[in-house]
């Protein structure tokens, strides 16, 4: 049985969590997610952990896992975000007595975050909705020699983003990426004004 049965068995349960995680599984999330995947084509896995900032309800972690087990920290500022992960990896042991992920769920500003082990792949899928500080901080971070992966967008309609850009160029350059060896514009629809919603996505190396 495949684990996603387990978060629905979760938000079933608790559903006050369903109309913000439901959000997790828009066209545009889940298509940008196969398109990082992807990009991703050549991760070779040793024992070493994989890192993912803005992870949310950890559903792209889970994909990630499906396709490349190894361990993922998922790493969010929202503390609903590691009750969900937490309750869907007990519905795994408890209820569909199925093997649970290997997703670590922690609740931290990713500015302040500090790595509890080496990383192999660190990846950042919310560029769009910290600072520049918090940015530029977090990077700084990541230890020399370390793959990563950012993605943002061009959908300045949302509240949630506050630092968006119109174009792969400058989606590079705010984030220090112009270096990066492989990069991606996926289009995820259509914004209010009828304009494409692009999500931008890079993949390099610190």
């Amino acid at each position: 049985m495949n684990p996603i049965s387990a978060w629905m068995f979760f938000v079933k349960n608790n559903p006050e969590y369903l109309n913000r995680f439901a959000e997790c599984f828009w066209p545009s999330q889940i298509i940008s997610k196969e398109a990082a995947i992807e990009l991703l084509t050549d991760l070779e896995f040793a024992d070493t952990p994989l890192y993912i900032f803005g992870g949310w309800y950890g559903v792209f972690a889970q994909m990630l896992y499906h396709k490349y087990p190894n361990k993922y920290y998922s790493i969010d500022i929202d503390p609903k975000c590691k009750r969900v992960i937490e309750g869907m990896k007990a519905v795994c042991k408890n209820t569909l007595h199925i093997e649970e992920p290997n997703i670590i769920p922690v609740t931290a500003d990713m500015g302040e975050y500090e790595y509890p082990e080496d990383p192999y792949l660190v990846i950042n899928t919310s560029t769009e909705h910290v600072s520049q500080e918090t940015y530029d901080t977090w990077r700084n971070k990541i230890p020399k020699g370390t793959k990563y992966f950012i993605q943002g967008n061009n959908f300045f309609e949302c509240d949630e983003h506050i630092r968006c850009t119109d174009s792969m160029n400058e989606f590079l350059r705010i984030n220090h990426a112009l270096d990066c060896f492989e990069y991606k514009e996926v289009n995820c629809g259509m914004r209010p004004d009828g304009s494409p919603f692009i999500r931008y996505m890079a993949y390099g190396q610190n």
